[in-house]
């Protein structure tokens, strides 16, 4: 199989121009009404306090970063004695 070679559109790792803009929007748009959110909040919350938790973690989407799950896999078995035990010194000197 041939590799293709790009011959247009962004740049790889440019962002995106549009999805820019949007996210700029958006977030203008919830600077301009965190006053209003905590009412929002307490007001849904007086007759629907599950939507105003369910609210709570959707809104939290945008602030606390979610966490990924990693796999970390090694061939541990193809080095020899002595690159095993120069990683367990520099670990040991890391610690420190």
């Amino acid at each position: 199989m041939t590799k293709r070679i790009k011959t247009g559109g962004r740049d790889k790792g440019t962002p995106n121009k549009i999805t820019a803009e949007i996210r700029d929007a958006y977030k203008d748009l919830i600077e301009k009404n965190l006053s209003n959110i905590d009412t929002w909040l307490q007001e849904t919350a007086k007759n629907h306090p599950d939507k105003a938790l369910i609210f709570l973690v959707r809104l939290s989407d945008f602030v606390i970063p979610k966490l990924q799950n990693i796999e970390f896999t090694s061939d541990l078995e193809r080095l020899t004695d002595e690159q095993l035990d120069y990683i367990i010194n520099e670990l040991k000197e890391n610690v420190k």
